[in-house]
């Protein structure tokens, strides 16, 4: 087999080779908590290029784009809630008393800023996680559940979302509404305005953030 043809065939497949999934994790979690954001996004619209092609290989060419929003759900839901903590990380700490202690003295104003800091590499740590939870949930006892052959897709007649849903469908769904309509709502629940909210958005998806 040829150089191109394996690497057509990876293409096809990427998502049961273990090679993209580490590789995937690992420059997810990487670039976007030493740099920014701007990177997470970036890896993810990455493995969507790779789903369209893959799409294309198997003879999928309707509704390309809606399968493989719907194929990313899962990922935009974690894209969206990393967002969502750097507009409400002062509202949680609010909830927790450190923004009034904050207030009181500058040394407690650092440890606080030291704190959010932790908290939301943690909880990015975790976001990363789950896509390794997600991956780990394709397989069965290590072994890779058999693709579909292309000829069986038309067959069916229905989209991905139109066919009944699983607990991780449901789940991956109402996750990433949740996290879109909160973002959505930051200048109702929060002291941001709209001004400040795209402010706090902007700076967490820069690609070269000023230091």
């Amino acid at each position: 087999m040829s150089l191109r043809r394996r690497f057509l065939l990876w293409v096809a497949e990427h998502d049961d080779h273990w090679l993209f999934i580490t590789l995937y994790i690992g420059l997810a979690l990487v670039l976007s908590m030493t740099i920014s954001l701007f990177w997470l996004v970036a890896v993810v619209a990455a493995h969507g290029v790779l789903e369209w092609f893959a799409l294309e290989r198997q003879g999928i060419t309707d509704q390309r784009t809606g399968r493989i929003l719907w194929h990313l759900k899962l990922d935009i839901g974690l894209v969206l809630v990393a967002l969502w903590l750097g507009l409400y990380i002062d509202v949680l700490f609010g909830l927790a008393g450190l923004g009034a202690a904050a207030r009181a003295g500058a040394q407690t104003a650092a440890r606080v800023v030291a704190w959010q800091r932790a908290i939301r590499g943690v909880l990015m740590t975790a976001d990363e996680a789950a896509l390794v939870v997600k991956a780990v949930a394709t397989r069965k006892n290590g072994k890779v559940p058999p693709k579909p052959e292309p000829s069986e897709e038309p067959m069916d007649g229905r989209l991905p979302w139109q066919r009944s849903w699983s607990r991780g469908d449901k789940f991956a769904v109402v996750f990433t509404v949740a996290c879109a309509v909160l973002i959505l709502l930051t200048p109702v629940l929060t002291d941001h305005t709209i001004g400040s909210t795209l402010a706090v958005l902007a700076a967490d998806l820069h690609p070269w953030p000023p230091d």
